[in-house]
């Protein structure tokens, strides 16, 4: 990665624009907004809201291209795939402390840290063979979006059976809209790459689905309290 890094120009605009590059760049900011709200919640809460499996996911993910491959966008944007690493190792770790607490199943729970462990890996080796083996972009566009549709349905299961106070429109607004700003640059890219326009759609509509039931369950909670102060 060092090798790599060190022949990166610092943005690659011979195969980018700067105007794409500034939209790309915009678009991850969304998520640096989502990952400190995330840690704020946490602090105030003392609850993780991103799904568990997401979070293990996430983490490979980031160490994968920010500490291995590398964006093809130039330095820049590689620092920014190292940096959301070290933004998630934060939330990672916070997540072995209080992360059972998204379990239905307390039995899983002395065995929780264990899985999170093994996901962690496992998801490192199957996304660096992903990479490895031709599939991806060279930004990591494939592999990035397969996860976040994940993220994005399991953000739906976990809301509703969990107490909405412990959720941040912050997050839900900031992921949503800074992936819609990385889909209408993939959009722009690699328009017929379906199957990544398949996934942008998809990641567009959950998100979308996630803010309609976050206000839902608010208004659904508040309702009571104000009839009870009535």
């Amino acid at each position: 990665m060092l090798q790599l890094f060190a022949s990166q120009p610092w943005l690659n605009t011979d195969q980018y624009s700067l105007p794409l590059l500034m939209l790309f760049a915009v678009g991850c900011f969304g998520w640096v907004i989502a990952y400190v709200e995330v840690s704020r919640q946490y602090r105030r809460t003392g609850y993780v809201e991103i799904p568990w499996f997401a979070v293990a996911a996430n983490i490979s993910w980031e160490v994968v291209w920010g500490w291995w491959y590398g964006s093809d966008m130039g330095k820049v944007l590689t620092l920014g795939y190292a940096l959301w690493a070290l933004q998630d190792v934060y939330i990672t770790y916070n997540l072995f402390k209080v992360g059972h607490k998204q379990l239905v199943n307390a039995n899983i729970g002395p065995w929780f840290k264990r899985i999170v462990m093994f996901s962690i890996a496992a998801w490192a080796v199957m996304i660096y063979l992903f990479v490895a083996d031709g599939y991806d972009t060279g930004y990591g566009a494939i592999s990035g979006y397969i996860l976040n549709v994940m993220m994005s349905a399991l953000y739906i299961e976990l809301i509703i059976r969990s107490d909405v106070a412990n959720f941040s429109a912050v997050v839900a607004w900031s992921k949503m809209l800074g992936t819609a700003l990385l889909s209408v640059f993939n959009a722009i890219i690699r328009p017929s790459d379906h199957f990544l326009m398949a996934l942008c759609a998809v990641t567009l509509l959950l998100d979308i689905a996630y803010i309609v039931i976050f206000y839902a369950r608010r208004r659904a909670t508040a309702a009571p309290l104000s009839g009870a102060a009535a």
